[in-house]
């Protein structure tokens, strides 16, 4: 059986939650043999325990993950080539990306992808073209406070921190000119704390409860980008 490769993952982007398409890219690069303890993941992609059990459940749920044994024992099988169709969220289909390489038609033109709902288009790729870095928006002090927490590899980690982070606000509705006053505010917070703006975001999200009328006005609020929410 042939390694999975991260071409395969992005396939199945479409139909993955942010998290879970980094959990699945985090899966997929350890080869054949995968067996990860949550702990291992968690620091691999950077996002919390829970995050990633759930984001390994909802794998489970669309059939692109198969977990085997338990405990320490635990083993995952990768179904890349026929898995997360029958899960698709918002019935989006699976993108196949051209036999030459590069991206697929939806990503050069949304309105070229004939296999995608109009009514139910996918969430824009976040910061595509804007941001000359990753680290755009984010204080100097907080970029080197980062890099004291990240000593190596950090560069890599905020544009991957970005992409799910942007991604992610835009799904729960936060406007596209707002992202860069968000990310500026999470990058700040990165630097305080020690926790990445994709970990920070979920973490704050499950301490609102789901009776909150205006959960966006909420979440403006505790991440501390003022009250107006988009």
């Amino acid at each position: 059986m042939a390694s999975p490769q991260p071409s395969d993952v992005w396939r199945l982007a479409p139909c993955l939650s942010a998290e879970e398409l980094l959990v699945l890219l985090a899966l997929a690069d350890y080869g054949k043999r995968i067996f990860p303890s949550q702990a291992a993941l968690a620091a691999k992609t950077r996002l919390h325990r829970t995050t990633v059990n759930r984001a390994i459940h909802s794998l489970r749920e669309k059939k692109v993950v198969q977990t085997q044994g338990w405990g320490k024992s635990l083993n995952y099988v990768l179904h890349l080539s026929q898995g997360a169709t029958a899960g698709c969220r918002r019935e989006r289909q699976v993108v196949s990306l051209p036999a030459t390489g590069g991206v697929a038609g939806s990503d050069r033109d949304p309105n070229s992808q004939t296999n995608q709902p109009t009514n139910h288009p996918p969430p824009a790729e976040a910061g595509r073209g804007v941001a000359a870095s990753p680290w755009e928006g984010i204080p100097e002090d907080a970029i080197r406070r980062i890099r004291r927490w990240v000593p190596e590899g950090a560069d890599e980690l905020c544009a991957a921190q970005r992409r799910v982070t942007e991604r992610r606000l835009l799904e729960l509705g936060v406007a596209r000119d707002q992202l860069g006053r968000w990310w500026s505010r999470l990058g700040d917070r990165w630097g305080d704390t020690g926790v990445p703006p994709y970990d920070n975001l979920a973490t704050t999200l499950d301490g609102i409860g789901g009776d909150v009328r205006d959960r966006l006005a909420v979440l403006a609020f505790r991440i501390g980008v003022g009250r107006v929410a988009a």
